[in-house]
């Protein structure tokens, strides 16, 4: 599965859920509390954490390490100020004397 639209279903599937649960209706297709509600579909819950660590284990991604999270966390802090700080290509000086041999 390509990892871009996993970490999109799961938001996804986050912005539907209730308190860690969702529900699917008889298709297997994700509906939002007040939507089942609202049309009477019946719907059985199920367990959104255990669904996104098995999805996220598949991929080779363990988000049920707490270790594992923050260190993704901090990668992406360092990634964005590494973004932010990158020198544009005109700026860049180089010193000629930088890396000879004397």
């Amino acid at each position: 599965m390509n990892f871009r639209k996993l970490v999109k279903e799961s938001l996804s599937m986050l912005d539907k859920s209730d308190k860690g649960i969702i529900f699917q209706d008889i298709d297997n297709q994700i509906v939002h509390v007040a939507d089942a509600a609202f049309y009477g579909k019946q719907v059985f819950p199920r367990n959104l954490i255990q669904i996104l660590n098995e999805n996220f284990s598949m991929s080779g991604f363990p988000i049920d390490d707490p270790q594992f999270r923050k260190d993704i966390l901090e990668l992406l802090e360092k990634y964005e100020l590494a973004a932010k700080q990158k020198a544009s290509k005109k700026s860049v000086e180089l010193d000629e004397d930088f890396g000879k041999i004397l």
